[in-house]
């Protein structure tokens, strides 16, 4: 922690990351290229970001929208479009309620996490 990674990383480097020790989120990272960045008080931006997993529904490959935790835990498929959500909680009465987004993020249903706004992705 006393070494900054500016000291460390350079272009095309890879490496590997550990987020939240209580529900672990392992990423795989390249450095794809570095410039000056200034920051100020109000804190850090953001510089860089994956790109959007394209994640189809199980029923009908729109794309998907929002996962059902429940069906997460379980055996079958867990990513739904708007319309198939609604289906699928008639279907499954007590998954009501057990929906978040998707979001462009790895840390996407960790800790009930639904992103922020930049993180919705918009169909």
């Amino acid at each position: 922690m006393e070494v900054s990674l500016v000291q460390v990383l350079r272009p095309g480097m890879k490496f590997a990351h550990e987020y939240d020790f209580g529900s672990t989120t392992e990423l795989n990272l390249r450095v794809v290229s570095q410039g000056d960045v200034s920051v100020d008080r109000k804190g850090i931006r953001l510089l860089a970001r994956n790109d959007a997993p394209a994640i189809p529904c199980v029923k009908c490959d729109s794309p998907a929208a929002n996962f059902c935790t429940e069906c997460y835990w379980g055996d079958g498929g867990f990513f739904y479009c708007e319309g198939c959500s609604g289906h699928h909680t008639v279907q499954s009465p007590s998954h009501e309620g057990m929906f978040l987004p998707v979001v462009n993020s790895p840390r996407m249903g960790e800790c009930a996490y639904t992103g922020s706004e930049e993180d919705v992705l918009v169909h």
